[in-house]
């Protein structure tokens, strides 16, 4: 595997980027980092700087027109994956194209093609007014959740439990949607979980499952991963050819795909996947136990180089937890964070703090690597909620 030399776009210069940047930079590639000016981290780092919408398909196509580059790739961020789509296919470059990438972005695309493909997911309708809702919610009989078919960051979502519930989700889910398109689907109960795959030229390579830390339920927001799941073994098969069956019914190719689970009576059942890697730090939480730079594997792949991969785990059972808080004001103090986890703390005594569109601010984050699995993702959490505990922030 070798990059060297070879042009590369990076679609986004924000935090969850700067992995990718950087190492694109180590590997000697030529990196092309496209984004709005801003007070993007990434920007630093670029040798080569493009000014520019990555939202805006058309106008990164015109860029890449001019880089001719050798591949594309995001992480962490759905913006821009039908700008990624379009000019894979229009410069027959490796990747997946742009019918592919749409899917990804419209959970109602998405949920059609796993549906005719049998693959296991949620009952959902697609509603165009409450009462189209409240027709589904009485004929299933069970706890739902209306979502916007196009949103990021669960915007827009909401469970329903009684049927009062479906008016106000249905509008909070179109106010959310670019597209003006809302779905309603069963609420699938269990536990979620999330799995990486390594997609090279259409077929599954690589298949790391992780444990995911949220958020309460309705919105289930990941904050953290672990990894390896603790029921690896007895979930591994199965969650196999459930991945290999949506990985083609999307057409997903040279890639790491984010996949979301649900573990319900019935067995796994596929929330959403997407044509990129996850964020909340999956890529080195999973590298951490596998001992693979999961961010050289997305580049290689993106350029089509062969990747070689180990038979087994070579690494260390980790787990990492975003710090989030949900106040704002100037940053005072925060206690010590103990010596046995590694950590980044994004922002400096004295900076202001301001809430984000979520309502919260990513302060850092905690990672915890041992040799024994059995107490990390209880170590962690405990550890990430008496530091976001012991903030103190200074009066607006």
């Amino acid at each position: 595997m070798s990059g060297l030399g070879k042009r590369l776009m990076i679609l986004g210069a924000g935090r969850h980027q700067v992995p990718l940047i950087q190492t694109a930079i180590d590997l000697g590639v030529e990196a092309h980092v496209c984004s709005i000016a801003g007070d993007y981290p990434g920007l630093a780092l670029a040798t080569y700087f493009h000014e520019v919408d990555i939202s805006n398909s058309q106008a990164i196509l015109e860029l890449a027109r001019t880089i001719k580059p050798h591949g594309i790739l995001t992480t962490a961020t759905d913006v821009c994956l039908e700008s990624i789509g379009l000019v894979v296919d229009e410069m027959n470059l490796p990747g997946s194209g742009f019918a592919t990438t749409s899917s990804c972005l419209s959970k109602v695309r998405m949920k059609r093609k796993l549906v005719a493909s049998g693959v296991p997911t949620a009952q959902y309708r697609v509603i165009s007014d409450a009462n189209d809702g409240i027709e589904f919610f009485n004929n299933h009989r069970g706890d739902c959740v209306i979502k916007p078919s196009d949103s990021s960051g669960s915007r827009g979502v909401n469970k329903i439990h009684d049927v009062e519930d479906v008016k106000p989700a249905f509008e909070s889910a179109l106010k959310f949607s670019r597209r003006g398109e809302v779905l309603i689907e069963e609420w699938l109960e269990g536990e979620e979980f999330g799995a990486q795959a390594i997609v090279e030229h259409g077929e599954c390579k690589l298949l790391v499952l992780h444990s995911d830390i949220t958020t309460p339920p309705p919105r289930r927001i990941p904050v953290g991963h672990g990894c390896p799941h603790p029921n690896e073994e007895e979930l591994i098969g199965t969650v196999r050819n459930i991945v290999i069956d949506a990985i083609a019914s999307l057409g997903i190719n040279n890639t790491i795909s984010n996949i979301d689970f649900i573990l319900t009576e019935d067995g796994p059942k596929i929330i959403e996947l997407t044509c990129r890697m996850g964020g909340t730090r999956l890529p080195e939480v999973c590298g951490t136990y596998w001992g693979v730079d999961f961010y050289a594997l997305s580049i290689h792949l993106a350029l089509g180089e062969k990747i070689n991969l180990p038979p087994i785990p070579t690494g260390k059972a980790n787990a990492a937890h975003n710090l989030i808080v949900s106040r704002q004001g100037t940053f005072l103090s925060m206690d010590q964070i103990n010596d046995e986890f590694s950590h980044e703390i994004y922002f400096d005594i004295g900076e202001r703090l301001v809430l984000n569109s979520a309502q919260q601010i990513e302060m850092g984050y905690i990672q915890l690597i041992r040799e024994d699995p059995s107490s990390i993702l209880e170590d962690l959490t405990n550890e990430a909620n008496r530091l976001t505990s012991s903030v103190r922030l200074g009066e607006e």
